[in-house]
């Protein structure tokens, strides 16, 4: 009995943070002179308790681009423990439930070689990024997705019993942008992941989310 109650510490340690340092926001540099800003919100950084614990619950952030075909181009930036599936206490696959469309998405051996370069810590602070130039041609269209999941956030939905550590599945925000175009492009909710990682499709609208709506205030493409 020990020994079980040590391993689910580990496991959930594993998937959060014990840095409780103010949260700023993350600036992306996602072509040359534009960025993609995402503001925390309230919950970015929450607490739980297990068992005599106190932690930190810290998300899991993956942010590509692909063609206005839908055709992957590029991660720009993706939290470390998703990039490196570094959970502690979980099968060696990781968890792709948190991340699950990311995930399915860079299902390759060439995309699997760069994803270390753009890999980051939980955000505290900014993080920067960029993708190379000669890969978004200038007044050409883009579709930048932004995905994030925090670990055991639970609602009256979706409980422990229906969505294992997963709690609410991963929100996906979306927005068309044109590569060289200035102004001020604000990403939006439009959907989320599956909540057990068994496919990369996206479900739409955000009915049944709470706390999975304020872990950021607002993310938007500006140049």
């Amino acid at each position: 009995m020990r020994m079980l109650v040590f391993i689910v510490v580990l496991a959930f340690l594993g998937c959060t943070g014990c840095n409780a340092e103010k949260t700023k926001n993350i600036s992306v540099n996602i072509q040359d002179g534009a960025d993609l800003i995402i503001e925390p919100g309230e919950n970015l950084q929450s607490k739980m308790n297990i068992f005599v614990f106190s932690v930190n619950k810290t998300p899991q952030i993956a942010l590509w681009i692909e063609d206005s075909g839908g055709n992957y181009i590029k991660t720009v930036m993706v939290t470390d423990k998703g990039a490196k599936k570094s959970w502690m206490g979980n099968p060696k696959g990781g968890r792709p439930e948190a991340l699950p469309v990311w995930y399915h998405k860079i299902q390759s051996n060439s995309v699997k070689t760069d994803i270390d370069a753009v890999s980051a810590a939980t955000p505290k602070e900014t993080v920067k990024a960029r993708i190379n130039e000669d890969l978004l041609i200038t007044g050409n269209t883009y579709n930048a997705y932004l995905e994030i999941n925090q670990s055991f956030d639970y609602n009256d939905f979706w409980t422990e019993k229906n969505s294992g550590v997963n709690g609410q599945p991963s929100l996906i925000y979306y927005a068309k942008f044109t590569a060289g175009q200035s102004g001020k492009i604000n990403l939006a909710p439009i959907g989320y992941g599956s909540v057990d990682g068994s496919n990369g499709k996206i479900t739409d609208g955000t009915k049944n989310f709470t706390t999975a709506l304020t872990i950021i205030k607002e993310a938007y493409i500006i140049k």
